[in-house]
């Protein structure tokens, strides 16, 4: 997208700071943890979490490349990393801070920005909500009282959410 001269956004001269660095740490190794693999995977069986429906929305050897048992395996595999799975946003997680430290946006004094927001439809004010409210109960939105104000809209997906 073309922006104009007025619209360029020009980098901060400066050093990045030395404590805003993302470090990667191996607190213990982790080929101790994986799970042993039998030669002989068993067939799959659904959990709760990894249900038939789920499993077939994933088009796990839709182009038929592997064999039946390296199916197998791959199905067996997964089941025993569904907690690294998520389907909803309330399954989500976040890195653990003992791999990495949390990461720091380093800033710059200047005015905080307010945009406001691109009205929501009358029919479709009770859906964004509900949508914003399990947003917040899974941890992905939390609230602020800072300064700033984006601006944000909406958009249909295709399933129509």
């Amino acid at each position: 997208m073309y922006k104009t001269v007025d619209k360029r956004v020009r980098p901060v001269p400066g050093v990045y700071p030395e404590d805003a660095r993302v470090e990667r740490r191996l607190p213990e190794d982790p080929l101790i943890s994986l799970p042993m693999l039998s030669p002989n995977p068993p067939d799959f069986e659904p959990t709760r979490k990894l249900t038939k429906e789920r499993i077939e929305i994933m088009k796990i050897n839709i182009d038929k490349f592997l064999w039946p048992e390296e199916e197998k395996l791959f199905l067996h595999i997964i089941k025993l990393n569904e907690k690294a799975l998520a389907f909803e946003d309330a399954e989500r997680g976040t890195f653990r801070d003992d791999y990495f430290t949390p990461f720091i946006y380093p800033t710059i004094d200047h005015k905080p920005w307010e945009q406001s927001n691109i009205p929501i439809p009358p029919g479709h004010r009770e859906e964004v909500i509900k949508i914003l409210k399990d947003k917040i109960a899974a941890g992905v939105y939390e609230p602020s009282q800072a300064s700033y104000r984006s601006r944000w809209f909406c958009v249909k997906k295709k399933d129509g959410r």
